[in-house]
């Protein structure tokens, strides 16, 4: 066989490498995806598992003492996000925890890991587990303990080759149910038009925003921290704090964005990413070609939805309807339906928003009561979750067929300005196709 010495420059795994090396296009998608081995996790948990925790306790996780440090590390890194939210309880799914923990031989460790980080050291636990849990009902719920809650984040470096792989395999295997659905797919391919600002310039954001008297769609006073503690505010539960947000922001993107999931039948399927989960004046300085996303989401969607899903007999509801009806501002309404059909049904009886159901849709309520009765009081919500996402999916599928793409906040969709009257009718078309009745509407950012 008489090849020409050309012809060896494409073959064998080197070949490859320079192909990738020399082509733009290669060598920029091989820097796409995040770095497996880097976790973020509570300072001093490293040194406190390798010099204070037993010996004897550490080996029943792996015979490698590293290993099982770094076992316990990336379980602790689980709860990372919990530095950032209101309830610092988190639920753990069990099979994650064992993909992620799990050796060769496919041996349940994590349950060992528990074990060891509820036994903790001398000085006390690195987390706590909920009691309350019932097995066959939900996961457990973890949380740091107030030690490791109070030291801040700090990266590490996972060095053992198996964890390493473990992680590998979870990655490429949320990336690929990611693709599977439409509105995480049409989210991959929003990611890279994006332009983040950066934590300075929000800084200066916050600060302008908070003199304004700005707050946020919870209802919670802007504020700035000053390095105060929350004591400093006697109303410090009703504040969301600026230096605080953007820590979040950092968290969220700082090593890449999440992968964008979608949740279970509790969430209706809900998906959550980066950009859904940080505050939203943050999510607002978010530009494509140095020009700020505009904003089109549903009129009252959720009243809507229940009033399609229970049978009701109005139409179009809005927020200003029940206002005027109660006589209360508009923010309050919008706060109050944020929680409304969620609640047990007793804490919806005591509800402002009772008042105006119970004249014009009194049947409706019954057919919710009946529900929530026999199938416990988040099921309304779930029902309603669950329907919003089939629009937004729907939405999404026919804005993509176009070749447009999306910032997914929900029951909000964040375009590019000369998309934003594409979207707003396709929205308007999708959501009457699914007998909801209510309008999008557009918010410049």
């Amino acid at each position: 066989m008489n090849l020409k010495n050309e012809d060896f420059v494409f073959t064998g795994d080197t070949g490859d490498l320079d192909v990738l090396l020399n082509d733009y296009k290669l060598s920029e998608s091989a820097l796409r995806f995040p770095n497996v081995n880097s976790i973020l996790i509570p300072k001093k948990a490293q040194h406190n598992l390798r010099k204070h925790v037993s010996k004897p306790l550490l080996r029943k996780v792996d015979s490698n003492l590293d290993i099982a440090v770094e076992k316990c590390l990336v379980f602790l890194s689980n709860l990372a996000s919990t530095y950032y939210t209101d309830s610092k309880w988190k639920t753990l799914n069990s099979t994650i925890l064992h993909e992620q923990s799990k050796n060769a031989d496919n041996t349940y460790i994590y349950t060992k890991i528990i074990e060891v980080l509820t036994t903790g050291t001398s000085t006390g636990a690195f987390i706590e587990v909920d009691k309350s849990y019932q097995k066959g009902f939900e996961s457990k719920k973890f949380r740091l303990t107030q030690t490791y809650l109070k030291a801040r984040l700090i990266e590490y470096i996972i060095k053992d080759t198996g964890i390493i792989a473990n992680r590998n395999k979870l990655y490429y295997q949320q990336l690929h149910e990611a693709f599977q659905n439409p509105i995480c797919s049409n989210l991959i391919r929003m990611y890279p038009k994006i332009d983040l600002p950066t934590s300075e310039k929000l800084l200066a954001i916050g600060k302008k925003l908070v003199k304004e008297g700005c707050t946020t769609k919870k209802g919670k006073i802007l504020t700035m921290r000053n390095k105060h503690q929350n004591d400093y505010w006697i109303d410090a539960d009703n504040r969301s704090f600026v230096e605080d947000n953007v820590k979040l922001f950092e968290f969220l993107t700082g090593r890449g964005f999440m992968i964008p999931s979608a949740g279970d039948m509790k969430s209706g399927g809900r998906v959550v990413d980066s950009f859904s989960l940080m505050p939203a004046w943050i999510r607002e300085q978010i530009t494509v070609d140095g020009k700020k996303l505009t904003e089109c989401d549903y009129s009252a969607l959720h009243p809507n939805i229940a009033i399609t899903l229970y049978d009701g007999s109005l139409a179009n509801l809005t927020h200003e309807m029940i206002a005027d009806y109660l006589g209360i501002e508009l923010k309050k309404v919008k706060k109050l339906h944020l929680s409304f059909f969620n609640m047990k049904w007793e804490d919806m009886r005591k509800s402002p928003l009772f008042d105006y159901y119970s004249r014009y849709e009194p049947d409706m309520l019954a057919r919710i009561y009946k529900d929530k009765n026999e199938h416990g009081h988040k099921i309304a919500s779930q029902k309603m979750f669950a329907v919003e996402v089939v629009i937004m999916s729907e939405v999404i599928r026919d804005l993509n067929a176009k070749d447009v793409y999306v910032l997914y906040v929900y029951d909000a969709l964040m375009c590019e300005e000369k998309d934003s009257k594409l979207v707003a009718e396709t929205m308007n078309r999708i959501i009457l196709k699914n007998d909801v009745k209510t309008i999008s509407k557009l918010n410049v950012l």
